[in-house]
């Protein structure tokens, strides 16, 4: 049996894509090596792009992102508000395409964060912010110069932990080599964790203050004068020119005390060494690390923007087998939390899936093809792989879950349209076409159906670039990876495999395959016997079919609707690291903190001993942290600080070599962990690595005074918490310290007294005044003349003296009205609004996001309102489900529209486009039912993923209308 329509496909009648189609296609066919040499190129080129692409765990997206940070050494949170947080945002906020201002103070800091719109110049945004800030001439006098600086992407890479029986000032030291050396190898940022800033200390006893009637700050002024290194000018003389300068700048401690503090008329002197013990310590206050040995220091590695992960940690591991002798045997150096291994893992768990669904699909192609056929049709899907790989590359992308996902799904849309063409040959040939015309005139005729079904699944996927914010940057690379592969596919499949399907039909017409095979037979029989007549009786019973298609479909809407099937906004998989937080009664010592995170080290080795029973190897690693909480969810606002806080943070094996999940392990912890006393709150929660920054619930609280948003804040946690699936609830408006406000009394005016002049002198007499900062082994040390420890634990406000401008002593009783105020550690504020975040992690085997935020919306929120006179908001990874889902409703519509329009070119018809555009509902009730079966929750990637099998589904609907078109203008 002849084709009919071979003849008709002149090309003199056809236009452009005809001439194309048999011109290029045809001569791609019948060339003997062209076919080949362009295969060559093409996996040339990928093999060229898969050693240039970064392998990561996520794409890198661009942060639009400027922070501004100050220090006012001394001051509270609320002052830091008012006189910082208040000078800043009127000057920064209307700066153009600032879309959004976060300021956070904190007791002596404040960190303000200026985020833009996207494809803003940075550069120029920078620059506008620092001219911004450098007009403002309302700031307190001593504070610390600000610090404006462009956020830059850094992926974490892996941690060093260095310990052992050393001195402190030894571990940084041999940290501070350790990270030189690795920046010298060719990692770009290496950073200190838990390293202390070191100050040298000049302690005078207020007694010889007041016998040489001094103040701290004329001790400080005389350090600074003498202590100098200035230029003095240059002499030339003839050919030669020399340099002047004045050095006498005291770097140590015995250079300090050699300086002049006083003279008398006598002609006596007096140094500093004979009123004040000069010492070296670490700066008060500033957070630090232990682990099991003892005190430690840490560095961060991590990787910029375009560096590879793994080459990043192979970097690291030959630097850790060269060490062995350079530093002591006792130093312990502990590689952890690597996070490289991470990328490894969920790279090589993808590229498994990818060859398990490759063997699959293999496998379905030998049974139902021709052998040769069936192996250049699989050929094809690595070579159409490569070509697209290597776009990729030429395009700056990289290798990470998102790309690799999205490789996973052209498997399916590549093989398809193989098949097609190798099906419709094998098709012609056993028709009795010679197999040149056959391969040719397959390649021909599914041209125009292969491309429409391939445009319209580049038209499913591409409205998804609309989608903006950080979660539309990471999924950017699912639509753009696509339409590579796609269209990589269509050269392959139209250029490429024309001419292998040529030479394997000319096989098989030799004699080769001429005995039939038993699937051939089992295969036409179920065809014909069962399919055909299960076909036959659907299409009779047209209103059944109907009806029970119809039912099936508000079945599965019905699951969605109903939760049965839960909607997880960006689903990450299970971490290996869990942190644990905790926060004292403000003003609790370091002593105490450290002992409460040594005991949360002692009950995470219970717990691994109760799960294990007895057996151990759950932990790999424990470190805590004294001083500083660990946010472990990416965020971006800075760790919050302070005595009274710490954290203990514990590795577990990697997850697939364990039974223990993370749930189990968490709640375990905290049964086995002894709460001591002055313990205000323990949160335990495994860290949220990649995809968008932000917790699971953020519910933002605005009302008129902090009190009272406070309050609110405290009823909606305890509510929370009852709340199945929803862990580690906090607020971030902590209770900070007794604030004591110092109100000048008109009899200090008189005095001569300033506020600001009162404030200072407090200052010094609890934190010291600051001489002088010098500059070494690239850190900044700080001087700084205090009062002796013992004098500062015993003094209370009340006993200092102030100097007044006269040069008398005054109690401070005398000058200042004395108020205490229970304060806030911390203060945020967006947009000039102050509010307090009540967030929250879902664990999402027992509830969703969505289900929480229901329940906080209906049940909790309306009475909290009313209760306390605020306003309850929802930011966070629901305030990004919302941008997100909201610009993909819009790109679907453009999404349907694209199809319909290519559809509508396709078959010249307004009605066949919604014909086949209705199969796509009902094909994705089998999806649902899926994801209803095996308990797995909808989330992004599954839209993606029902997005691809749409695409799936239009192409096959495509075939089978044109196939039908075809069959009814033959008569058939």
């Amino acid at each position: 049996m002849t084709d009919k329509n071979y003849n008709q496909n002149n090309p003199k009648r056809g236009n452009a894509t005809d001439e194309f189609r048999f011109g290029v296609i045809t001569f791609f066919s019948q060339h003997k090596v062209a076919g080949n040499l362009l295969m060559i190129l093409m996996i040339l080129f990928g093999a060229y792009g898969l050693t240039q692409m970064k392998r990561q765990l996520m794409p890198d997206f661009g942060l639009e992102l400027i922070t501004i940070d100050v220090e006012w050494s001394g001051a509270s949170a609320e002052d830091v508000e008012a006189n910082i947080i208040n000078a800043i945002e009127p000057e920064v906020r209307f700066i153009d395409k600032v879309e959004k201002v976060v300021a956070t103070a904190y007791e002596g800091r404040t960190k303000m964060q200026l985020f833009f719109e996207a494809d803003t110049s940075m550069s120029k945004a920078l620059t506008d912010v620092q001219s911004a800030v450098s007009r403002i001439t309302t700031f307190p006098q001593d504070i610390e110069k600000p610090i404006v600086a462009q956020v830059v992407q850094r992926d974490e890479v892996c941690r060093i932990d260095i310990s052992g029986p050393f001195s402190e000032k030894t571990l940084k030291y041999f940290a501070r080599q350790m990270r030189d050396d690795l920046i010298n190898m060719g990692l770009a940022n290496v950073r200190f964790e838990g390293a202390r800033d070191q100050e040298i200390w000049i302690e005078v006893p207020s007694d010889n203050l007041r016998e040489l009637d001094l103040t701290l700050g004329d001790i400080s002024n005389r350090i600074a004068a003498s202590s100098i290194d200035l230029p003095s000018g240059s002499i030339n003389s003839g050919d030669i020119s020399k340099q002047i300068r004045s050095e006498q700048l005291a770097r140590t401690p015995r250079e300090l005390r050699q300086i002049e503090v006083v003279s008398k008329g006598s002609g006596e002197k007096l140094y500093l060494k004979d009123i004040a013990r000069v010492f070296e310590t670490f700066q008060e206050d500033s957070p630090y690390r232990i682990n099991n040995q003892g005190p430690s220091i840490g560095l961060l590695v991590s990787r910029t923007r375009g560096a590879d992960s793994l080459i990043s940690q192979d970097l690291v591991q030959q630097y850790m087998t060269k060490i062995s002798t350079k530093y002591p045997q006792s130093l312990e150096i502990v590689v952890y939390d690597v996070f490289a291994d991470s990328v490894r893992q969920r790279l090589t768990m993808l590229v498994q899936n990818g060859q398990l669904g490759l063997l699959l699909v293999l496998g379905v192609l030998f049974l139902f093809l021709n052998g040769r056929v069936a192996l250049w049709v699989a050929i094809g899907i690595p070579v159409a792989f490569l070509g697209g790989l290597g776009a990729m590359s030429m395009l700056g992308m990289s290798l990470d879950m998102i790309t690799m996902f999205a490789l996973i799904l052209g498997v399916g849309i590549v093989v398809d349209d193989t098949i097609v063409v190798a099906e419709h040959a094998t098709t012609l040939h056993r028709r009795g076409m010679h197999y040149q015309d056959a391969a040719t005139q397959a390649a021909n005729r599914m041209f125009a159906p292969v491309l429409a079904a391939s445009l319209t699944t580049m038209a499913a996927f591409l409205p998804v670039l609309m989608v903006k914010n950080e979660v539309g940057e990471i999924i950017s690379g699912i639509p753009i990876t696509l339409s590579l592969i796609i269209v990589a596919s269509l050269v392959e499949c139209f250029l490429v495999l024309p001419m292998h399907l040529r030479k394997s039909l000319k096989k098989s017409s030799q004699g080769e395959q001429t005995k039939p095979r038993k699937f051939d037979a089992w295969f036409s029989h179920f065809r014909d016997q069962y399919f055909c007549r299960f076909s036959e009786i659907t299409f009779l019973n047209k209103g059944f079919t109907v009806i029970a298609t119809l039912c099936m479909f508000f079945i599965a809407i019905t699951l969605l609707s109903s939760g049965r099937v839960k909607f997880e906004f960006f689903a990450l998989p299970e971490s290996d690291t869990i942190h644990a937080n905790f926060t004292f009664t403000p003003g609790s010592s370091a002593y105490v903190t450290e002992a409460m995170a040594r005991e949360l080290g002692r009950s995470a080795k219970a717990a691994e001993d109760i799960l294990t029973n007895g057996k151990g190897g759950l932990l790999t690693f424990g470190i805590g942290n004294i001083g500083t909480t660990d946010t472990g969810r990416g965020n971006l606002i800075t760790n919050t600080t302070g005595n009274h806080i710490g954290s203990y943070s514990v590795e577990l094996v990697d997850g697939d070599l364990r039974d223990v999940r993370n749930p189990m392990f968490i709640k375990t912890w905290e049964e086995q962990t002894r709460l001591l006393p002055g313990l205000e709150r323990l949160l335990i929660f495994e860290t949220q690595a990649g995809g968008p920054p932000g917790r699971d619930v953020d519910i933002r609280i605005v009302g008129k005074d902090m009190q009272s948003m406070k309050m609110a804040a405290v009823e909606l946690q305890q509510q929370l918490r009852g709340v199945p699936g929803l862990l580690a609830v906090e607020d971030d408006l902590p209770f900070g310290k007794e604030d004591i406000l110092l109100e000048l009394k008109p009899e200090g005016e008189a005095m001569g007294f300033s506020t600001e002049d009162v404030a200072r002198q407090v200052r010094n007499s609890f934190s010291g005044a600051v001489a002088k900062r010098f500059s070494e082994d690239a850190e900044e040390i700080i001087v700084r003349v205090k009062l002796p420890a013992a004098e500062t634990k015993q003094q209370t406000i009340r006993d200092i003296y102030l100097r007044s401008p006269d040069k008398t002593d005054v109690l401070l009783s005398e000058v200042v009205t004395l108020t205490k105020r229970l304060g806030f550690t911390r203060i945020n504020r967006e947009d000039g609004v102050t509010q307090v975040s009540v967030t929250g992690d879902v664990d999402p085997s027992v509830t969703t996001t969505n289900t929480v935020l229901a329940i906080v919306s209906q049940e909790i929120a309306p009475a909290i309102e009313k209760q306390f006179g605020v306003k309850v908001e929802f930011k966070g990874k629901a305030e990004e489900q919302a941008e997100a889902l909201g610009d993909l409703s819009i790109a679907l519509i453009l999404s349907i529209a694209s199809i319909y329009i290519i559809l509508a070119w396709l078959f010249s018809s307004y009605t066949t486009p919604l014909v086949i555009m209705s199969v796509v509902p009902f094909g994705l009730v089998g999806a649902i039912f899926g994801h209803y079966l095996m308990d797995f929750n909808l989330n992004m990637f599954s839209l993606m993923a029902l997005l691809g099998l749409s695409g799936v589904l239009v192409n096959d609907s495509i075939i089978l209308v044109t196939t039908i078109k075809r069959f009814i203008a033959d008569g058939l």
